[in-house]
């Protein structure tokens, strides 16, 4: 009865430190200890049940019971709890090793006796408190929360370790512990030359995605260089027109019929020049596209952009989706609309956050709609594939740390998003006045 009860007491540290760490890093907003301790209450049942079964289906059955429960608990899918699983058995696991061999260290031989692995593992436990109480866990709660099929092949790389660890460990612990400095450095270099792989595909993803979203825009960049050059080949005729206006008009109308053409030419060349001066590509694109719709739908447009003020907070392919998104909504919600058809772009900055807002005229959205515009798959539009644009916009906003607001101000629908300085370049006065 007593070694039951001293195989609980370990059991039940143990599965609280894994609990810890899963609470912190995963279950932000679903965190729930009532749930947590039943879950490492059944654990312990199904282990004292299992516990003279052979120590490989022991394993086996522990990890997968665990998966199991967190997933009828918390209703997640069974690839995000696996990969949670592995990653944080990982970091358990590289505690253990790390304490151990500070015992070494310090002259003390792990033995396995319940007294040593109850100081082992109250020692773990305050680790773990110091650990989820620092600021990198902010860190890692991204990189646990990236959904990507490489994460995933990193992660089974991880629990490759894991399993041929702990089946070393329960065959023969002294196989670790007679080598542990080489042993730490195998799993060091592992882990470490699969973080600079993965980080390394990471990046050239990134810059996959920036080219693709580059590519797109490449033909209407073209149409803005080719307007450009119409103009400026149309400098010699309007020059031409004016001197033939005075020619023609009488010493009292020149002046009027003077002011009345170059006002025309004026309004006509606002655009292309205020465009010109975007140095984000991308921007300077989807500006020029919106433009052009907005001139077919009667929209009247107007934008005001602060160059490099979204370089340093967002990628190329993150501000196409946002801008396309919010420009998209915008437009759709007036361009049915009897009076004043109006939407608005600000890229600007607010003390130390850069700011992307777009307002369309009209109070657009119903009440009873607000509280789902921003979840997967709603759409007030009929069709397929509806209803992940703000989904998505929202999913890029908590990658950056970020939120998106929605507001409703002096008769218009707001969206606002604000994202943090990452890097300081100087700033060029902002372009703005375009109406159509």
């Amino acid at each position: 009865m007593i070694i039951v009860l001293q195989y609980a007491l370990v059991s039940f540290i143990e599965l609280f430190i894994f609990m810890l760490l899963w609470s912190k890093f995963c279950l932000k907003d679903e965190n729930n200890w009532l749930k947590n301790i039943f879950v490492i209450l059944i654990e312990i049942i199904i282990l004292i049940i299992i516990n003279k079964t052979n120590v490989y289906v022991d394993f086996l059955i522990r990890c997968t019971s665990m998966i199991i429960f967190m997933k009828i608990m918390y209703k997640r899918s069974f690839i995000k709890i696996i990969v949670e699983f592995i990653v944080l058995s990982c970091v358990n696991m590289i505690l253990q090793i790390i304490l151990i061999s500070c015992a070494h260290l310090v002259g003390f031989s792990y033995s396995g006796k319940f007294v040593m692995r109850i100081v082992f593992l109250l020692i773990e436990l305050i680790c773990t408190i110091i650990i989820t109480r620092c600021n990198f866990s902010k860190i890692a709660k991204k990189v646990i929360k990236l959904d990507s099929k490489i994460l995933y092949y990193f992660v089974i790389n991880l629990g490759l370790y894991i399993i041929l660890s702990k089946f070393i460990w329960e065959y023969n612990k002294n196989i670790i512990l007679d080598n542990l400095l080489v042993y730490i450095f195998i799993i060091i270099s592992m882990i470490s030359l699969n973080i600079f792989l993965y980080y390394y595909i990471i990046k050239i993803s990134e810059d996959k995605k920036v080219l693709e979203v580059q590519n797109m825009y490449k033909p209407i960049l073209l149409d803005i260089v080719e307007e450009t050059r119409r103009r400026q080949h149309d400098f010699k005729n309007y020059l031409n027109t004016i001197n033939a206006i005075v020619e023609v008009s009488g010493e009292k109308e020149v002046k009027n019929e003077l002011r009345k053409y170059i006002m025309s030419l004026k309004y006509s060349n606002d655009i292309i020049e205020n465009i010109i001066y975007i140095e984000n590509i991308i921007i300077k694109a989807i500006i020029y596209n919106k433009l052009c719709e907005a001139d077919r739908l009667n929209v009247k447009f107007l934008f005001n952009v602060a160059n490099n003020s979204l370089d340093n907070s967002l990628n190329d392919y993150e501000i196409s989706d946002i801008l396309n998104n919010l420009l998209d909504n915008a437009f759709q919600a007036v361009k049915n609309a009897t009076e004043d058809k109006i939407v608005i772009l600000n890229i600007c900055e607010e003390g130390n956050d850069n700011i992307v807002e777009v307002k369309n005229s009209g109070r657009t959205i119903k009440p009873d709609n607000i509280e789902h515009i921003f979840k997967r798959g709603f759409s007030t539009k009929k069709g397929d594939n509806r209803g992940y644009g703000l989904f998505n916009i929202k999913e890029i906003a908590k990658k950056k740390g970020s939120d998106i607001q929605l507001s409703f101000e002096d008769g218009y629908t707001v969206f606002k998003m604000s994202f943090n300085q990452t890097s300081k370049r100087s700033k060029n006065s902002k372009i703005s006045k375009i109406s159509l």
